[in-house]
């Protein structure tokens, strides 16, 4: 685990800032060295000069003699530098300290020559190098003089020394506040940025197309956040897409079994039943015939009617679908189903309204199979309802209600379980459909149920009630029309929705509807 951090991306930064921190340091100290040098020189030359310019005017009032005041610099002591005081004649020879025949040396006489010129003059051996004299010509003497002071290299380095240190623990605490405060933003605003995208990105890759990242902020990390989400999304449409294609595949498959099978069952079964037809209306024109015989005969028109009245559905579903394709108001759309179905029997005790809805776009489609689809919702609803348990009974509150609203041709969810509240992923979609829904205040259709709801041959009525074929056929002409077909249900409100694209085409997943199957 340390060998992995040692290679991650914060432990790179965080050494490249130390890297430069200790080459911005290194130049500091180096400029702050000589400016601490220059300082320290500076100010032993000017102690140097103060001292001096004390000497002298300690002899002018005293009158001194040149061997009194080198007795005096000598027994003055140093100074808080540790300077050393001599004083010269004429000729260069130190006062008190050497004959009167010893000369002085070159630098000294070179030194004490541009003093009598100048008045004074300094000679700086630099910090490594040697040590600070300054020389300074006396005035008002009967002969010439010169004070010479000397502050030793050592000293220098000393107090040098101890800035150095001082300066040294500044630029310490910095680099640790620097780096230390540079590795927490790195990891705020950048590593754990990256973590959050690494993580949605293996979500991605393990197959959970509906993983986001919240990235927020509005630099190049956020762009990629953005970017990664908008990926996503196309990413599951895609997914979304190829399920449903894979779908409609097997589907088509089944259809096409179907329609195998039901050109066998006509041609094996329809010329039996016929048979059994017109034998069974034969026996019921006999008038010998008794009553329990005749019941016999009639159950068996009855199912042999419905035998055939199944292989004809199967033929009908098998045969190829045609479109006749047109521009259509939804609201007119609903208006002419709701006609349709409002004087039909089986509506007598339920309520069929249809919600005022705002101008919505055309769509483009065939009204025969819009009008086809809705009204075998609208006769399913109205089955639930009427003697259903758990529902309103018939003339008490039963009710159908048709809707039209704009929608979302390409399905998922704005927000999804354990999102924050202010996610929304499809905020900046537009809708590209209408959805017509039916809507009932029916007991609702059990969850475990509704995965089967478009199955071929699944249905929850009685036993020859019905074949289980209507919401799978509304189904694959949803699909046929380019549209598709969902239902949500809970006790008390069951909304089927069928949604179809605008007439411009625009937000369509895929090819246009064909016009033949």
């Amino acid at each position: 685990m340390i060998r992995d951090k040692l290679r991650g991306l914060q432990f790179e930064i965080v050494s490249s800032l130390f890297l430069v921190n200790l080459t911005g340091i290194a130049i500091v100290a180096v400029v702050m060295a000589s400016l601490a040098a220059r300082t320290v020189e500076r100010a032993a030359l000017d102690e140097l000069r103060l001292t001096a310019g004390h000497y002298e005017r300690l002899m002018l009032v005293s009158r001194m003699r040149l061997s009194d005041l080198a007795a005096v610099t000598r027994t003055a002591g140093g100074g808080a530098r540790g300077a050393e005081w001599s004083v010269r004649d004429g000729r260069g020879v130190e006062v008190g300290q050497a004959s009167a025949h010893d000369a002085p040396g070159e630098r000294i006489a070179e030194l004490l020559a541009l003093a009598g010129t100048s008045g004074e003059v300094v000679e700086r051996g630099g910090m490594l190098l040697g040590d600070l004299v300054y020389v300074r010509a006396l005035s008002g003497g009967a002969q010439r003089a010169y004070l010479v002071g000397t502050v030793p290299r050592e000293a220098l380095l000393a107090e040098l020394r101890g800035l150095g240190v001082s300066g040294g623990l500044v630029l310490a605490t910095a680099a640790i506040v620097f780096v230390t405060f540079g590795a927490y933003l790195l990891r705020r605003r950048i590593v754990a940025r990256v973590r959050t995208l690494t993580s949605a990105t293996r979500s991605v890759a393990a197959g959970d197309l509906e993983a986001r990242t919240a990235v927020g902020g509005t630099d190049e990390l956020a762009e990629l956040a953005q970017n990664f989400n908008i990926m996503a999304e196309s990413l599951e449409r895609d997914r979304d897409a190829l399920v449903r294609a894979t779908d409609s595949l097997a589907r088509t498959q089944r259809l096409a079994a179907v329609g195998q099978l039901a050109a066998g069952i006509a041609h094996e079964v329809g010329n039996p039943v016929a048979s059994i037809l017109g034998h069974a209306e034969v026996a019921l024109r006999d008038p010998s015939l008794g009553e329990r015989s005749r019941s016999s005969a009639e159950f068996i028109v009855a199912e042999a009617l419905r035998v055939r009245t199944l292989v004809r559905e199967l033929l009908d579903l098998a045969r190829a679908d045609e479109l006749r394709v047109e521009v259509w108001e939804p609201a007119r759309l609903l208006e002419r189903v709701r006609r349709h179905m409002q004087p039909q029997k089986l509506l007598d005790d339920i309520e069929l309204t249809q919600r005022p809805a705002a101008e919505l776009p055309a769509v483009e489609t065939d009204p025969r199979r819009v009008e086809q689809i809705l009204v075998n919702l609208i006769e399913n609803a109205a089955q639930a309802l009427s003697g259903a348990t758990g529902g309103p009974a018939p003339g008490e509150g039963a009710a159908i209600e048709l809707v039209a609203r704009v929608g979302f041709g390409q399905p998922g969810r704005a927000r999804r379980d354990g999102d924050a509240a202010e996610a929304d992923y499809l905020r900046d979609r537009t809708p590209d459909a209408v959805a017509f829904c039916v809507i009932d205040n029916g007991p609702g259709i059990p969850a475990a149920t509704l995965p089967h709801i478009f199955d071929p041959f699944f249905t929850t009525k009685d036993p020859g009630a019905g074949t289980g074929l209507g919401l799978w056929n509304a189904h694959r002409l949803a699909e046929l029309l380019g549209g598709r077909l969902e239902v949500e249900s809970r006790p008390g409100n069951t909304c089927f929705s069928l949604l179809l694209p605008l007439a411009d085409g625009e937000g369509r997943d895929g090819a246009a509807a064909s016009t033949d199957r």
